[in-house]
């Protein structure tokens, strides 16, 4: 008995003849994968099992006569049954972790079926959960295939995004030429699919055109056979979609200088065809601390360009002289001054021969620069000659004169006042042309006019827009009086006076505003005559604004406010951002 004790501790720890190794020292093992132990006579003695460092644990004497033909892995009926486990974390990932060491998998003593049904009862459940959004009734429990389940997402996706805002924008359509247009009828006479005809989308009927590039483009389908753009560009002859205008805040316009007091005047230089003057455009600002200051604008830096002040007005009103770089002012005196920044000078104008107004506070100019109208006394609008700085004659409404602007050509100027009736006088002719009364029906507060439409804001907060377009195409140029004319729409979301309005360069944009309370600033989308419900909200930081413009381009926004801030937006549409 104890023979055999002290044999079975030698075969453990390391006795039993030529391949005798200790169980401390080193072995000439090489490890395998982990927590597998691979007996192979190339790496190892023969007899020796290694352990995890490669140290042979015990020998197996093979030389007995009855072992002879034995393969590696076979072992002695007496010799228990052998199996190397290690505690390694890793050992879950491994698909061989769990072998015996003759390669079969382990068999699980015993299996729970409740296991198996409560695995299963989980993941129904997080597929039901996963899928109740996307059920089309409320009987519907089945769990949906994969390519269901794939279509119902884009369905929910796409009626959702149709929701929040217009995505017609992202479907291009194929442009159908003359030939495959033939072959298509010709095939559906045939019994051909009719769904190989594509519908012309709105895209496609705005990039038809009659020129040969575009016919070329169309007809042999090359990408390189036109210089004609691909895409529709988002510049100022794009369609803005409505609801939702996608504005970007910039640093302050004025921050590198803000006005001492109420910005009273801003505008940016009208410059045309001219890509880095709109990119970066210059901005003038002017206020009650009689400074006029010019920005160059870049939405990060807007550089401060130069500031002059005139200690003896301060300046209500001040406007370029179109795009020559000459700025007018003016406030409650009876002069007024013309500044030309380009080469520094200053022309004081004492006032207007023939008329004895104490107060030249307020006045237009027209697009091309060339006439200064201000709003006198008794009804009077008085044009001056911007270059002579001399009387070029008056128009005369009734009442008195309390706004008036000029139409984007310059041919016609509308004015506007306590009556509440709209005139139109021809420039060229001093002659009026037109006379209607403003639905409203309260004193006229201020008006703007685009290539279309005619913007009338009263002091009960109504904004009228007429088409104004139509109305002149009616009456062939030079119109005749009548008796009134039904607004497009009359917008009502100003609580008080209607103080400013302001169409951007292509028209799609009317800006309306108030100084009588804390952010009262609406954009209206004017295809659609529908306020922008996106912007401004209640967290905008405007406070009583004074006085607004668009750039050029549109591509920026500026509000002057009573802080002396100069608050600059950025339209995301006009950047090609959209």
């Amino acid at each position: 008995m104890k023979a055999e004790e002290e044999a079975l501790t030698d075969m453990l720890f390391g006795g039993g003849g030529a391949g005798d190794t200790d169980a401390h020292g080193g072995g000439g093992g090489k490890k395998k994968k982990k927590g597998r132990v691979d007996l192979d006579d190339n790496d190892i003695g023969d007899g020796e099992v290694p352990d995890a460092n490669g140290a042979a644990l015990f020998a197996i004497d093979r030389t007995g006569e009855e072992t002879e033909g034995a393969e590696v892995n076979d072992v002695d009926e007496h010799q228990p049954a052998f199996r190397e486990e290690f505690d390694d974390e890793d050992d879950s990932d491994d698909d061989d972790a769990d072998e015996n060491v003759d390669g079969r998998a382990p068999v699980a003593a015993w299996q729970d079926e409740d296991d198996d049904n409560n695995q299963k009862s989980l993941t129904d459940k997080r597929a039901a959960n996963r899928t109740k959004k996307l059920r089309r009734s409320v009987e519907e429990t089945d769990p949906l295939s994969l390519g269901e389940y794939e279509s119902r997402l884009r369905e929910r996706f796409v009626d959702t995004a149709e929701r929040m805002a217009d995505t017609s924008w992202a479907t291009v359509a194929k442009v159908e030429t003359k030939k495959e247009k033939d072959e298509g009828e010709d095939g559906d006479e045939e019994g051909g699919a009719i769904g190989n005809k594509m519908k012309r989308s709105r895209f496609a009927d705005d990039y038809d055109s009659d020129d040969d590039e575009s016919a070329s483009y169309k007809t042999k389908g090359g990408l390189f056979s036109s210089t004609a753009p691909l895409y529709a560009s988002s510049s100022s002859s794009s369609k803005l979609p409505p609801h939702i205008l996608s504005v970007l805040r910039m640093q302050d316009g004025n921050a590198a200088d803000p006005n001492k007091s109420v910005v009273r005047a801003v505008q940016f230089l009208p410059t045309k065809d001219n890509v880095e003057a709109e990119e970066r455009p210059l901005m003038m600002t002017a206020g009650l601390d009689k400074t006029l200051r010019f920005f160059r604008v870049d939405g990060k830096d807007n550089e401060k360009i130069h500031g002059i002040q005139f200690p003896t007005m301060p300046i209500h009103c001040a406007s370029f002289l179109g795009d020559s770089g000459s700025v007018v002012l003016s406030g409650q005196r009876s002069f007024f001054y013309v500044y030309d920044a380009a080469s520094g000078n200053i022309d004081r104008v004492p006032g207007i021969s023939g008329r004895s107004e104490r107060s030249l506070e307020k006045f237009i100019v027209s697009p091309d620069g060339r006439i200064i109208a201000f709003l006198g006394n008794d009804g009077f609008i008085i044009l001056v000659d911007a270059k002579s700085r001399r009387w070029m004659g008056d128009l005369k409404i009734n009442g008195s004169v309390r706004a008036a602007t000029f139409t984007p050509d310059g041919e016609y100027l509308l004015g506007s006042g306590s009556d509440g009736d709209v005139y139109r006088f021809h420039v060229g002719s001093r002659r009026c042309v037109e006379r209607f009364r403003n639905e409203d029906g309260t004193i006229t507060s201020t008006m703007a006019a685009s290539s279309k439409f005619l913007a009338v804001g009263a002091e009960s907060g109504v904004v009228n827009l007429y088409d104004d377009k139509k109305a002149l195409s009616s009456f062939g140029g030079m119109m005749h009086q009548q008796q009134g004319r039904t607004p497009v729409k009359s917008i009502m979301n100003l609580q008080t006076s209607a103080d400013a309005v302001k169409f951007n360069g292509d028209g799609q944009i009317l800006a309306m505003s108030t100084k009588m309370e804390t952010g009262g600033l609406k954009l209206l989308h004017v295809p659609t005559a529908t306020v922008f419900s996106n912007w401004p909200t209640s967290k905008t930081p405007l406070k009583y604004v004074w006085s607004m413009d668009f750039s050029p381009g549109s591509r920026f926004f500026a509000v002057g406010d009573d802080k002396g801030k100069c608050l600059l937006y950025k339209l995301k549409h006009y950047c090609g951002e959209d």
